[in-house]
């Protein structure tokens, strides 16, 4: 399989924004139409080129937002052993410095850095960073998937599940985009079908590595949480959790995935937010449907594996019989779906990868507190009791 030539991306520093008489709005040469998503720190617009006709995703950033979280000291610690490049130089290598450490633009040109870097059929592309200097925006644009989310399911949504063939395709699909993110030690630590898109050729697409981490090769250990507690794995819902592996807790979202895929519900359904980490953590897996092929079930089980030492991992995965439909139909070698791997992040790279914009906040990183709000916010019928352990299980992922 050939991968799409690495896009250049460009770097426009005073980009604006215009409206004509009859409303419509335009960044420099992209018409901005109607907004197709919604995310914490802004939206997500389909754009046309008014030169080429071509569509694009835009995702714009508020400036003050990004500020509010810098006030509030929502900081992460370094990636493990620092970005790529500083392998062999000890904890949080060379390219940090004391000034880096404490400027939240370091952590937006980090993730912009890594974007520019993946090569891959299914991770997004992006083309363009744009810089609106004068007001409160920052743009980034990706090529569009026009097919949207690959499923809509979530805690109070059910819908139909695809077939056996489809399942299995879109399956491969996100093992090959997901070990090409291992293999170049990036976790996503967010995957569920809202961060999986299809394009217009039905090509399942990466999405949204807001909370991404890079780690040294042949350490993939973190402490802090992140990405959607239906899709949590076991070791994150607890208090206390200490360091888990990052690839594992990849694999135990990515089968929850597969899960919905299967079975259009998610394999985990509580009210309560802390009933559903009860749940995640000491519940049987249930398969809701006795017409399923037995080596589908096999690996949910495998992958859906409580303890991360015990679960499936990639290798394992790719050469499953459900997978690979029986030896029948093979993916191809990690060799070659990783051949187009990703370079070394460098200084360089990271001071060119925005160049003077000026963010006060972070980019990459949701704080636990304003998680806790969101969640909260979603589950009704939490107690005070289940809130208070709830900050419980966030104040031991800030603790160092």
């Amino acid at each position: 399989m050939s991968h799409r030539r690495e896009p250049s991306v460009k770097e426009t520093l005073d980009a604006s924004i215009t409206e004509t008489n009859d409303g419509e709005r335009s960044l420099n040469n992209y018409i901005l139409k109607d907004e197709i998503g919604h995310g914490a720190y802004g939206t997500v617009s389909l754009a046309i080129d008014k030169e080429t006709n071509t569509k694009y995703a835009i995702k714009e950033f508020s400036k003050s937002r990004l500020r509010k979280k810098d006030k509030a000291n929502y900081f992460r610690r370094p990636p493990r052993g620092g970005m790529r490049g500083a392998r062999g130089r000890g904890r949080g290598g060379a390219i940090f410095s004391n000034q880096s450490l404490n400027d939240p633009l370091y952590l937006i040109r980090s993730e912009i850095a890594v974007l520019k870097k993946l090569n891959h059929k299914n991770v997004v592309t992006l083309f363009e960073v744009l810089d609106d200097p004068e007001n409160d925006s920052l743009y980034m644009v990706f090529e569009m998937c026009e097919k949207g989310v690959l499923m809509d399911v979530s805690i109070n949504k059910k819908t139909t599940p695809f077939s056996d063939e489809k399942c299995r395709r879109y399956f491969r699909e996100m093992v090959l985009g997901f070990e090409y993110l291992h293999e170049n030690d990036i976790v996503h630590r967010d995957i569920k079908p809202d961060n999986l898109l299809l394009s217009s050729n039905d090509v399942l697409k990466i999405v949204d590595f807001g909370v991404s981490e890079i780690f040294t090769k042949g350490n993939d250990l973190m402490k802090k949480s992140a990405g959607s507690p239906a899709f949590m794995p076991p070791e994150l819902c607890a208090a206390d959790h200490g360091q888990i592996s990052g690839k594992a807790a990849d694999i135990w979202s990515m089968g929850v995935t597969l899960y919905c895929l299967a079975f259009g519900c998610l394999p985990f359904v509580k009210d309560n937010i802390i009933d559903l980490y009860d749940s995640i953590n000491k519940d049987d897996l249930e398969i809701p449907n006795n017409n399923v092929d037995p080596k589908l079930v096999d690996l949910l089980y495998k992958i859906l594996e409580k303890s991360p030492e015990k679960r499936i991992t990639m290798p394992e995965i790719r050469v499953n019989p459900w997978l690979t439909n029986n030896g029948n139909e093979p993916l191809i070698s990690t060799e070659e779906n990783c051949s187009e791997m990703v370079t070394e992040i460098t200084e360089d790279d990271l001071s060119s990868a925005i160049k003077t914009i000026s963010v006060g906040g972070v980019f990459a990183v949701i704080g636990a507190v304003n998680k806790f709000k969101r969640l909260s916010r979603s589950s009704h019928s939490a107690s005070e009791s289940d809130l208070a352990k709830l900050k419980a299980i966030g104040d031991s992922e800030n603790s160092v």
